[in-house]
């Protein structure tokens, strides 16, 4: 298999995390970098992060009423993307993620 046809079956995705007040931001942004690392463990590659900073959440999420936000663009192989949510899901100081395919 060619490295160009491994890249034709990257999907693009985005994933908007939302993590824990308590940690802090640079807490939070080590949290995305944690992320992205293991986006790029799954042979992914990130795109774009945009960092949204400490915001009100418009109800209480796990005994939380604010959050961090982050929303991450990446490539991944869709095969790979079950063992991806199966990692998050061990993170404990995520609170909720949401992954969206992009076009």
């Amino acid at each position: 298999m060619t490295s160009s046809s491994i890249e034709c079956n990257m999907k693009k995705y985005e994933i908007m995390t939302i993590s824990k007040s308590k940690l802090g931001e640079d807490g939070s942004r080590n949290l995305s970098n944690s992320v992205k690392d293991l986006i790029s463990s799954f042979r992914g590659t990130v795109l774009d992060n945009n960092f949204m900073g400490k915001r009100k959440l418009a109800y209480n999420l796990k005994g939380e009423n604010e959050a961090f936000y982050d929303v991450i663009n990446f490539e991944l192989e869709p095969g790979e993307l079950g063992g991806f949510k199966t990692k998050l899901n061990l993170v404990n100081d995520l609170l909720r993620y949401l992954i969206t395919t992009k076009d």
